[in-house]
């Protein structure tokens, strides 16, 4: 079930068409010439302006479900939430990157809003692996995906096995080649039970629902588990069946250093979604369900705690979230204001606090707001970049979880512009983009509550 609004509407531009399927520019582009995404042009290439309805690409969307090569797949262990290293590390690594404080957000890089573009390679393993071994020294690397197989290299481009995969891939795809304007990559390799062996965990994204799974080889290409969860969940008077789909992989540190393996799947594209900490073996140790979608978990500590952030959409009031939660009580379901966003039959627990933040006037037109990194400095400041339909919005927390600072980022300002000329904003940039950055609402274990209003920087 989506709750994307039913009502009609131009959609400007390959970033709004993204945002509005939950994909990034790139994938969208692609489905646009290989499966026909209706997309509408004027004027011609290096001058032309692109846009879609968006009732038409949701009848488009309902009528080639089944055929979507590209569902979500993120493993966030390095650049969150699109690297390969610790989302909490990462994050902190963009920020100095970046000024500290402004990402460089470019028009047609991948977009969170609710959900992230994702990768349109992945693989179904059937039978075995096939030689050679992996010798002493050997350790997973590198991979590679064609044709029906995964072929994984060693860091000297020695191939150490091979999986015949259960059909063909649409594309190839390789550690070497993949980029992060692509997504997400399908394959994450990484030490995830500290043991010096690397595993490989594969998020497959085969045509039939049921077979979207999260894979996890051993370094000799041996299957150590396959993930996928099961159960029925009731949001309000609405039921969310199996198959639940594989969409992200996290790999975050815990207390004294131990690799934590957290994976986030959804009913569809937009709403519910669950993460759940699995471990080394692939069993639940804890989980916590989402009535948005869940774009980021990341384990820091914050004002001399340690604690886990879940980063994503709320649907219930169609804006970003941030939850926090002690390490070890990531359970329970999302606080709602509106029944049929509340979880009925979930684990009992929840985040002690979950930060919303608003979606603005571009972002509102075609979806929501997400949260694309969150990351705390000199110990006692969360840092939240907020991704919109046109740039991004940026908030500081301070150690008692009130608004420090507030930002909106030159990218959402010029795109503002333009979409004002094309007449799709019906105001000028100024006083109530400012006014929009507010109300920021904290859920305080009881109750959702308006935050005191800070100056917005621009």
């Amino acid at each position: 079930m989506s709750t994307t609004s039913p009502e009609t509407g131009r959609l400007n531009g390959w970033k709004e068409i993204a945002l509005h399927l939950g994909k990034g520019a790139r994938t969208v582009q692609r489905w646009e010439k290989l499966y026909g995404l209706p997309v509408h042009r004027i004027g011609r290439e290096g001058g032309e302006i692109v846009f879609a309805f968006r009732d038409e690409i949701d009848r488009w969307t309902a009528a080639t479900e089944g055929q979507f090569k590209g569902n979500g797949a993120e493993a966030p262990d390095g650049e969150p939430p699109d690297g390969e290293a610790t989302p909490d590390d990462g994050a902190r690594r963009a920020g100095r990157r970046l000024g500290g404080y402004r990402p460089a957000l470019a028009i047609g890089t991948t977009a969170v809003v609710g959900l992230v573009a994702l990768g349109w390679v992945f693989a179904r393993f059937s039978g075995s692996p096939t030689a050679p071994r992996p010798s002493a020294a050997g350790q997973p690397a590198a991979w590679r995906m064609a044709n029906e197989s995964l072929t994984v290299f060693d860091s000297s481009g020695a191939m150490l096995f091979e999986h015949r995969l259960g059909f063909a891939l649409p594309n190839s795809a390789s550690s070497d080649t993949w980029r992060a304007g692509d997504g997400p990559p399908p394959v994450l390799i990484n030490d995830i039970d500290g043991d010096g062996r690397n595993e490989v965990l594969v998020k497959a994204n085969a045509a039939e629902r049921a077979n979207r799974r999260l894979y996890c080889l051993e370094a000799d290409g041996r299957t150590r588990f396959v993930h996928q969860p099961t159960g029925t969940r009731l949001f309000g008077d609405d039921e969310y069946a199996e198959p639940w789909l594989v969409s992200r992989v996290f790999l975050t540190r815990g207390p004294g250093g131990s690799r934590r393996l957290w994976v986030v799947s959804t009913h569809n594209l937009w709403f519910p979604s669950v993460v759940q900490e699995l471990d080394p073996q692939g069993a639940v140790r804890q989980e916590y369900w989402s009535n948005g979608f869940i774009t980021l978990v990341a384990e820091t500590s914050w004002n001399g705690r340690p604690v886990v952030l879940v980063g994503g959409t709320n649907n219930d009031f169609r804006a970003a979230s941030l939850a926090v939660f002690p390490p070890d009580s990531v359970t329970g379901s999302a606080p709602a204001a509106r029944p049929a966003y509340a979880c009925r039959n979930c684990p009992a627990g929840g985040p002690g606090e979950v930060f919303l933040f608003p979606s603005l006037c571009a972002t509102r037109r075609s979806g929501q707001a997400g949260v694309l990194e969150a990351w705390v400095e000199h110990g006692d400041r969360i840092r939240v970049t907020v991704m919109q339909a046109s740039g991004a919005t940026y908030y500081t927390l301070g150690p008692e979880g009130s608004v420090l600072g507030a930002e909106i980022s030159r990218e959402f300002q010029a795109q503002h512009v333009l979409l004002e000329r094309q007449g799709v904003l019906d105001h000028p940039f100024g006083p109530i983009d400012d006014r929009e950055m507010f109300p920021v609402l904290r859920w305080d274990g009881r109750r959702f509550v308006e935050l005191p209003r800070v100056p917005v920087a621009h």
